[in-house]
């Protein structure tokens, strides 16, 4: 159980991002939420890197990976945006991040789930 703080963090800073992200998409490319935004996709690779070298079991680890790929991807899709504006874009952006979410509740789940209460 020594992880559930760090995926929880993750998790949250996830969120975060999807709310940035949406209210990117609403009210327009405003310089300060793009850069917030970009700045919490720098922490979430941050994040799992350091997550990545912190657990042992290849699930994880696996987990992790896949995670690096998708903040890397989404923020190359991200970039791209800024220079198309495309709904399509906007759509997969929009989908890989909320993988990078799910990926850190599974390995939440997983962390909890391998937690043995003590018997009372």
């Amino acid at each position: 159980m020594k992880n559930t703080k760090l995926w929880l963090i993750c998790a949250g800073v996830a969120i975060v991002q999807l709310i940035l992200g949406n209210a990117i998409v609403i009210y327009g490319e405003l310089s300060y939420l793009i850069g917030t935004h970009a700045v919490l996709a720098v922490i979430l690779l941050i994040l799992s890197v350091y997550g990545y070298t912190r657990v042992n079991a290849n699930v994880q680890k696996r987990i992790l990976i896949g995670n690096i790929a998708l903040v890397i991807t989404t923020s190359v899709l991200g970039y791209l945006w800024t220079i198309f504006y495309s709904p399509l874009i906007t759509l997969i952006h929009f989908f890989l991040a909320l993988g990078v979410l799910s990926n850190f509740s599974v390995l939440y789940g997983l962390d909890r789930g391998s937690y043995q209460s003590p018997k009372a």
